[in-house]
């Protein structure tokens, strides 16, 4: 019988040794992973953003990919050569790039498995102790339940009232929640959080309405919900753009930014003056968003050749693929494929003279002659709205290379948030 060779053999000590450095080193595997959530929720829609703290020492790929391989336009104006690692781990499984989804919700019976948005959570106790338990589906599937549900813009505090459901709607719908979470069990985990908003809301009041909520369940798995009170900050709506903004105004000590989102039209003015950007005055035009462009637009085509009736639904749907032509035309297709590009031409003229936008531009109109301006939010993201704004402004005398139109205008404020979260990155161009 082969003898073992004497260093083979541990003694009692080493063997100890050797055991407590395995548990060291699977108790660095199991450190809890701190997620940066941003979450804009708005009226129309909710948007989101989720990455793993680069504190957290999670280390991976250089390259800024999603889960699905495409590289994240938030950051794509980043210099390739000089992009930290620690935002990504494992090629990109603990990074999500700016995602949106319909604000509607829906109180259901029990949780549909496999639907984006949809989850049970609790946030209170009944009388025996128990969790009392509540069902929700959250985004465009609120629609499937074959009941009522409840869209955002149907009162003007939905938004604020609704947040939990809201911020835990956007959290179910991660495509890389489970890579998110810690845990040894695969049906309960844990999500640790850094919440930041982006609203015009009370910040304190949102994180008290959030804190309350302790665990929500996703496709058959249970996640704890800690929300980390030294983490959570409310920034001004819109911010991300102001962050977008800074390196292109140089040296100027004010820049404004003007935001056209679905219910509103704000112009913020930022003082420069500091290594971040800080807003000094800002006026939200009740009214002015997206939402009055839609019943502009709508009473053009019944005034015009278009006599059907067309849903709402399909009205945004038409905006959002409106181009101009080479010519410099409006262009706009109905459902039955007719081009109504004159009667959008006719809404949006009617928008931008009689709605609360007139009195935004009128504000602007003086402010942008001696400021930059960033151009964002939803409003810009409709090619039509962006050239007769522009149009509009130039001829009020602002010079037109004050005007900047923001990358991706829609998400702009909440993708750039990565540069606040990660200093990593600089604030560049």
């Amino acid at each position: 019988m082969t003898q073992k060779k004497q260093e083979d053999i541990l003694s009692p000590q080493e063997a100890q040794i050797e055991q407590a450095e395995t548990l060291r080193h699977q108790r660095k595997r199991e450190l809890k992973k701190v997620i940066q959530l941003i979450i804009d929720a708005g009226r129309s829609s909710i948007k989101y953003q989720a990455f793993v703290d680069s504190e957290t020492g999670t280390r991976g790929s250089s390259t800024y990919q999603n889960s699905a391989g495409l590289i994240d336009p938030a950051i794509s104006q980043v210099s390739m050569s000089n992009q930290p690692r620690s935002l990504l781990s494992s090629g990109g499984d603990n990074a999500s790039p700016a995602r949106k989804i319909d604000s509607l919700i829906c109180p259901v019976s029990s949780v549909p498995f496999g639907e984006q948005g949809a989850f049970s959570m609790s946030r209170a106790k009944g009388a025996d102790g128990k969790d009392l338990v509540e069902h929700w589906v959250v985004g465009s599937a609120a629609k499937l339940q074959g009941k009522e549900y409840v869209a955002m813009t149907a009162g003007d505090n939905h938004k604020v009232t609704y947040f939990p459901i809201l911020c835990l709607g956007a959290i179910a719908s991660l495509p890389n929640l489970y890579e998110l979470s810690t845990g040894t069990s695969p049906k309960r985990r844990s999500l640790h959080i850094n919440l930041s908003t982006l609203s015009l809301s009370n910040p304190l009041e949102l994180r008290k309405a959030i804190e309350v909520c302790k665990w929500i369940n996703v496709d058959g798995v249970r996640y704890r919900l800690s929300f980390q009170k030294s983490g959570f900050v409310g920034f001004p709506e819109g911010y991300g753009a102001s962050l977008w903004m800074q390196p292109k105004v140089g040296d100027d000590k004010e820049f404004l930014t003007f935001d056209i989102g679905f219910g509103t039209a704000t112009v913020s003015q930022y003082s420069n003056y500091g290594s971040l950007p800080k807003r000094v005055a800002a006026s939200p035009n009740g009214g002015g968003g997206v939402a009055t462009l839609v019943r502009k637009f709508s009473k053009a085509l019944r005034q015009g050749d278009s006599s059907d009736s067309i849903e709402r639904e399909h009205l945004r749907e038409m905006l959002e693929t409106a181009t101009i032509t080479p010519d410099g035309k409006v262009s706009a297709f109905a459902p039955d494929g007719k081009d109504v590009g004159e009667a959008l031409k006719a809404g949006i003229s009617a928008w931008i003279q009689d709605s609360a936008l007139t009195d935004a531009i009128a504000d602007l109109s003086i402010k942008a002659r001696r400021n930059k301006v960033a151009l964002c939010g939803g409003g810009f993201a409709i090619k039509p709205v962006h050239q007769m704004i522009r149009e509009r402004l130039t001829q009020a005398s602002v010079p037109d290379e004050n005007l900047l139109l923001t990358d991706n205008p829609e998400t702009i404020a909440l993708s750039h948030m990565r540069v606040f979260h990660v200093p990593e990155l600089g604030r560049h161009g």
